[in-house]
């Protein structure tokens, strides 16, 4: 849970949230870090696909529910309960690897993200051995080349960076969204093309 926390502060420090910003977080666990991006002012919405998670996350977290600051939902990622447009930022830490259908799930991020918006995903890249304490079976192969040309094909742009103190088997690709550089006159949406 250490190793996870450090990641998690390591991750909020390098998406910069700030107050008034509406994120999601994907795969939010316990909800340790949806407190913690609370606490820094924003609107916070979180999926995940355990109903045990959205529980814990919800007793953690009772004051932000209770005040609609934080709403949880239980979800994939393969459909997000999100208007068009909507977030600010969007990321999601150590779970990218348990995605049924990463390039669908990027996609509905690139749907839910307004222009400019930012887009942080971390996890153990394999292109970097993987521990012997995780099972290969459960842990997909995703490699940060493989996460950036994602991103790409979901018209964001990233790149990968290895903040202090971070694993360096660990990346983090932070992406933007720059939309409006490939939407055509007659889109009804943005992020149409």
């Amino acid at each position: 849970m250490k190793e996870t926390a450090k990641t998690n502060d390591a991750a909020l420090e390098l998406l910069a949230p700030r107050p008034g910003e509406d994120i999601l977080e994907i795969g939010f666990g316990p909800g340790r870090t949806l407190g913690l991006l609370v606490e820094r002012g924003a609107r916070v919405t979180g999926v995940d696909v355990s109903e045990e998670m959205v529980r814990l996350a919800g007793r953690r977290n009772s004051e932000p529910v209770r005040t609609g600051v934080l709403t949880l939902h239980r979800g994939d990622g393969v459909t997000l309960p999100l208007d068009d447009d909507s977030q600010d930022a969007v990321f999601a830490v150590h779970n990218l690897y348990f995605w049924s259908k990463p390039e669908a799930t990027i996609a509905e991020i690139a749907r839910v993200l307004r222009p400019g918006g930012r887009v942080l995903m971390v996890f153990r890249g394999r292109e970097h051995p993987l521990p012997n304490r995780l099972d290969p079976e459960v842990y997909a192969d995703v490699t940060t080349d493989q996460c950036i040309a994602w991103l790409a094909s979901a018209g964001l742009e990233g790149q990968c960076h290895h903040p202090d103190g971070a694993p360096s088997e660990v990346s983090f690709v932070l992406a933007s969204a720059h939309r409006e550089a490939f939407a055509t006159p007659d889109s009804t949406h943005a992020g149409q093309v």
